[in-house]
């Protein structure tokens, strides 16, 4: 696929990797295809293909629709953390594609591919997800859109895993109750659901992507 339309690729690898061969007796890159998997079932034609896991901890996605770009992110990492006890660092590059395959996404070829890339080698400690916008664009909202993130991040990385079960269910617009009645190993209560996430913060992350959903396309038009 050519085409010069913007998208955001997501590119990330596993937080402190090396220590994680045990992790539910499975390789690391196993446990990337399965949350990669609940993102394509959860954004469907919105995420371009599936996800590329290489070098065992790597990965790399596409989504076609830049504004939910960091929901995305954000529910992956929640996936992670929820079901597996492990994060990610994700930097997100906004742009224009020039190969844009469905499977092996990180052959891909194009600005977004590549502010992505550089976006995740700047991705330093304490920093876990960056934000890379094409040059002309990078004014002070999208500054201010960058900072928001990394205020998002640092939330994020507080969370219990049952916090981040919580939240991803929210991300996709569950309710309480069907969020409680499909938790993971078994059913809770809808107020113990409301609690995990008045704790995890979500009336503020709510309001701070929506408010970033709606800019992110105004900064790149």
């Amino acid at each position: 696929m050519i085409g010069s339309s913007s998208v955001a690729v997501l590119t990330g690898d596993i937080v402190d990797s090396s220590g994680l061969e045990r992790v539910a007796e499975q390789p690391v890159s196993v446990l990337l295809d399965n949350a990669g998997n609940r993102v394509d079932q959860g954004f469907q034609n919105r995420v371009h293909g599936t996800i590329d896991v290489f070098r065992g901890d790597s990965w790399q996605m596409v989504v076609n629709e830049p504004a939910i770009a960091i929901r995305v992110g954000i529910y992956f990492r929640a996936l992670l953390r929820a079901n597996y006890g492990i994060d990610s660092r994700i930097s997100i590059g906004f742009g224009g594609v020039d190969f844009l395959p469905l499977k092996n996404i990180s052959t891909g070829t194009g600005e977004a591919f590549t502010l992505s890339g550089q976006g995740l080698e700047a991705c330093l400690k304490p920093t876990r997800m960056n934000l890379s916008f094409p040059p002309g664009t990078q004014n002070l909202v999208g500054k201010g859109l960058i900072v928001i993130t990394q205020l998002l991040d640092l939330q994020l990385r507080r969370w219990t895993q049952g916090q981040s079960q919580a939240v991803a269910g929210a991300l996709l617009n569950l309710t309480q109750a069907e969020i409680a009645a499909n938790w993971q190993p078994e059913p809770i209560s809808q107020q113990a659901v409301s609690q995990h996430l008045e704790n995890a913060g979500w009336t503020q992350i709510k309001n701070s992507l929506l408010y970033l959903e709606r800019t992110i396309p105004a900064v790149l038009a």
